[in-house]
């Protein structure tokens, strides 16, 4: 279905209304589509898993989750003018790239216990050719820890809209898939804590891949 802009659950004004300029935005330079965002719940932590291939994709999914959300950006980041303010009027976090961030880890558990919405790229990173990889360590502990619905996600056609390379952006057309909760009852009866978590990122790549038709590959 088209993209329905106004219906955006959150109380704050100053977030729903960049979303919806930025919706707007989208749905001028190219088709906006989403699927199936009925499985994400008006209120209480959540925890969106998606597919990453542009710099844009936390704010597609903003625009057709329709509920505000957290999510993770890489430190350094945020040192760059006007772009650090505007990530961080988008409820963005800094965590530290290449090691595992305790502390990241740890903020995301409490935003998801205290009734937030988070997204998380498991990938950690984008995709350099709009294929999936695996998932990062610190996902499944996240998972396991904050016990609250994960949701996959799948982005189609954000890789065209700004490509990895580019710093421009073009027409495309975008499509924002969300599944249903993933069930992970069976792989935390995994006594082995690593093969669980193990077990955890798999079935969230194959979750995602599922929604747009592909197999993750094993990297």
């Amino acid at each position: 279905m088209r993209y329905q802009q106004f219906s955006f659950w959150t109380d704050s004004v100053p977030y729903r209304w960049s979303q919806r300029c930025l919706g707007a935005a989208l749905e001028g330079l190219c088709k906006l589509e989403a699927h199936g965002n009925e499985h994400v719940p008006r209120e209480g932590g959540v925890l969106l898993l998606s597919n990453h291939v542009s710099y844009l994709d936390p704010f597609i999914v903003g625009t057709t989750a329709r509920r505000e959300f957290f999510f993770m950006a890489r430190d350094n980041i945020f040192s760059v003018p006007l772009l650090g303010k505007i990530l961080a009027l988008h409820n963005a976090y800094p965590v530290k790239r290449g090691s595992a961030d305790r502390r990241a880890l740890k903020y995301t558990i409490s935003l998801l216990k205290e009734g937030h919405a988070v997204l998380i790229f498991p990938e950690g990173t984008r995709s350099k050719d709009g294929s999936l990889g695996k998932a990062r360590d610190g996902v499944s502990f996240i998972i396991h820890n904050a016990d609250v619905p994960a949701i996959p996600v799948y982005l189609e056609g954000a890789n065209h809209l700004m490509p990895r390379w580019s710093k421009w952006i073009r027409p495309a057309k975008l499509a924002t898939h969300f599944g249903p909760p993933i069930d992970f009852s069976e792989a935390q009866k995994i006594k082995d804590k690593r093969l669980m978590y193990n077990s955890m990122s798999q079935m969230v790549m194959e979750s995602i891949g599922a929604l747009g038709g592909i197999t993750p590959t094993r990297r």
